[in-house]
């Protein structure tokens, strides 16, 4: 049996697509756990519409927690061998159940992971990783370990993707590595974004073997720029810190290596471009925002991140952003960042 836990917020609008899409699997044996995060929409009356028809989805409601915490809430119920989770605005192929399942079962595997697409309103932009199915252990589990920290080589060619293997969608677990890798979701409000990435720490830490399949079963709708760009977050460069100092401590965990610790400090030194898009969006003019962006280079661990993070494998406009951060040249630093903020509005 397959668990796909599915929270839920405010999401009407898009659940009828996300929920027949789990339930029209050609993979029968699915329990679909929906967490009811407090929505004031009419979601809570459709997920329980949805439960009347078929009795292997179960709908428990909590005032709202955030997604970590419906996400802990599920896996507190889910049984059978496997876990996967469906965000409620998201929707799968149908056969990516079987799929994985078969992929885990053939080659022995805790974790099957595999491509996805971007839903844009009027169109689809594939994301995949490679273009033929891979098999981690060993050695090469580090390596993909190690990308969950953070780029390395030719990873940084594209800093934006920074999290891109790192989601909790997009994966079949089997049940048993929650319990072995001591695996939960920390709250946003502590570490301020990236709670999937870290929970995969602990998950892939724990696994054997993982499997790549290079298919795009997982759909991702994406309708507008990410938040980062949209709200300002006063609070976001203090729980990135926590966020590092927990990502720290599981390199510690699993053996420090100048492979681990290179990754993340070049996440460190990628995060200056979401946490600089970030003071754009604070109020005030552009001279107190050149002013924040130069007290957060300032900051011990991103001066020290910027500092060796190498640009050779960087595209020429990321170059740019990050010798002027090198150098310190926040003017030339800020309306870089300004750009990018008119790119990402298109």
């Amino acid at each position: 049996m397959i668990s796909v836990i599915v929270p839920v917020y405010n999401a009407e609008a898009y659940l009828s697509r996300c929920m027949e899409s789990i339930l029209n699997q050609t993979y029968r044996d699915i329990r679909v756990i929906c967490v009811n995060d407090g929505s004031t929409d009419g979601t809570g009356g459709m997920l329980e519409e949805f439960a009347r028809r078929d009795g292997r989805v179960k709908v428990i409601c909590r005032t709202n927690s955030g997604l970590s915490a419906s996400r802990n809430a599920g896996l507190e119920l889910a049984e059978g061998e496997y876990v996967m989770f469906v965000d409620a605005d998201d929707w799968l192929d149908g056969h990516a159940c079987a799929d994985a399942v078969e992929a885990m079962e053939r080659c022995e595997a805790d974790i099957v992971f595999w491509s996805y697409a971007r839903e844009y309103e009027t169109a689809s932009s594939p994301v995949r990783f490679w273009p033929e199915e891979r098999v981690f252990d060993g050695k090469s589990m580090i390596w993909l370990r190690n990308r969950l920290l953070g780029p390395d080589g030719s990873e940084l060619a594209r800093p934006e993707r920074l999290d891109s293997y790192g989601t909790a969608w997009g994966k079949l677990y089997r049940s048993s590595l929650f319990r072995e890798g001591r695996a939960a979701f920390v709250d946003t409000a502590l570490i301020g974004s990236a709670e999937d990435v870290l929970c995969n720490l602990s998950l892939f830490g724990a696994a054997r073997r993982a499997v790549y399949i290079p298919s795009t079963f997982y759909h991702y709708r994406k309708t507008a720029a990410g938040a980062l760009t949209r709200r300002y977050k006063p609070d976001l460069a203090a729980q990135w810190e926590e966020l590092f100092r927990r990502m720290a401590w599981h390199v510690q965990e699993n053996g420090a290596s100048p492979e681990a610790e290179r990754a993340l400090r070049n996440r460190m030194a990628v995060s200056l471009i979401f946490l600089g898009l970030n003071v754009c969006d604070a109020p005030g003019s552009a001279y107190v925002k050149c002013g924040m962006l130069r007290t957060l280079l300032k900051r011990d661990w991103c001066r020290a991140a910027v500092k060796k993070l190498p640009l050779a494998p960087l595209p020429p406009h990321w170059k740019v952003f990050f010798l002027n951060a090198k150098l310190g040249f926040v003017p030339g630093l800020y309306l870089l960042l300004k750009a990018i903020k008119r790119i990402l509005a298109r």
